[in-house]
């Protein structure tokens, strides 16, 4: 379970590089085939400086982040996710990120006690928000 003196805190910043191979693998593991991923010159012809991550690729982002909150947890269950873009990610750019626990509550359920908890991926680049993803994850309590 989370502790809710961690409520409103956030990781360390992590440096994150986006390259064209990090895009094509992951529209690989959704499997979809699109040309816009793989393909710099369709890219750019649709307006892009460089190939575009798919929409949900920053759900990947959380393998590089020690989530101190989460250390001792326990399970966790992936409840829902939202992503929001002011622009689009693209590959051969570094993101700053940073994953904040925005609210941890607790809640019964047919099984007993669980906790859901919300968290903010924001990805930067140039000291700009350029897209956020907001996490609800359950813990049910032992």
């Amino acid at each position: 379970m989370i502790d809710q003196i961690w409520a409103g805190e956030s990781t360390k910043p992590v440096k994150i590089t986006v390259t064209r191979e990090m895009i094509a693998a992951y529209a690989n593991s959704i499997q979809t085939d699109l040309e816009i991923y793989v393909d710099i010159e369709f890219a750019k012809r649709a307006g892009y400086d460089d190939i575009p991550a798919p929409p949900t690729m920053p759900v990947i982002f959380w393998q590089y982040f020690d989530v101190p909150w989460l250390q001792d947890a326990g399970p966790l269950i992936h409840r829902k996710q939202s992503f929001h873009y002011v622009e689009p990610l693209l590959a051969s750019r570094t993101y700053v990120c940073s994953i904040q626990l925005l609210s941890v509550k607790k809640k019964q359920n047919k099984h007993g006690m669980m906790q859901l908890s919300n968290h903010k991926l924001n990805v930067a680049y140039n000291d700009c928000i350029h897209a956020t993803a907001i996490t609800t994850l359950i813990i049910n309590e032992k």
